[in-house]
């Protein structure tokens, strides 16, 4: 029983321990930037750090009318100012549920990990997109 109670009160401890200073700063400093195409139904997710802006650990691709049991597909690309276009293959997008905003289900593709430093270093201005296989709507966001 002892041990049970000391388990019990090391537990309360941690748990009220306040969250280091940095922790917080670094949790608060991420920004996740969220567009849409012209009719709203394909978006794009960018997620960066306000320390590292053009540094991008993870793009989602996110469908809002998709259909009950159909496979999609989505890629997203970039380009540097004066370069050329860089795309990168087909991914499989993942079912996420039923959208209460518009008919049908919603699916996303990701590409990195959230809250992490690492993913691509972008130059700013560089033009981000996500695409669905299919369509030649994109939805696209600028780096600062």
């Amino acid at each position: 029983m002892l041990k049970i109670f000391s388990l019990a009160a090391a537990a309360v401890l941690l748990l009220s321990a306040p969250v280091p200073a940095d922790a917080a700063r670094a949790e608060a400093s991420v920004v996740q930037m969220h567009r849409c195409n012209t009719s709203r139904d394909y978006c794009i997710v960018i997620e960066y750090t306000q320390a590292s802006p053009h540094r991008v650990p993870l793009v989602i691709a996110h469908k809002v009318s998709g259909r009950k049991g159909h496979s999609y597909w989505a890629r997203w690309m970039y380009q540097k100012p004066g370069k050329d276009v860089k795309v990168s293959r087909w991914k499989k997008s993942s079912w996420t549920g039923e959208n209460g905003d518009a008919p049908g289900v919603a699916v996303e593709s990701l590409w990195g990990h959230t809250g992490r430093a690492s993913g691509p270093k972008l130059p700013a201005k560089t033009l981000v997109c996500a695409q669905f296989k299919g369509s030649k709507k994109k939805a696209c966001y600028r780096l600062p």
